[in-house]
């Protein structure tokens, strides 16, 4: 449990460190958010799709 709770401070850290760089850095942070959208769109294609596959069975 105790390398458990070190692993997510650390992750934490790290995450925190990486949106800190990211907001910093306007360019690279419209390139994520501009992919980050288009993931989204397809994900929620991919979910739609799944939804109606259920739905037909």
């Amino acid at each position: 449990m105790n390398k458990f709770a070190t692993g997510l401070i650390i992750g934490g850290a790290a995450t925190l460190a990486g949106i800190g760089y990211l907001m910093q850095d306007k360019k690279t942070y419209r390139k994520m958010v501009k992919k980050g959208k288009k993931m989204a769109v397809k994900a929620e294609e991919v979910i739609d799709d799944m939804m109606d596959d259920l739905l037909e069975t």
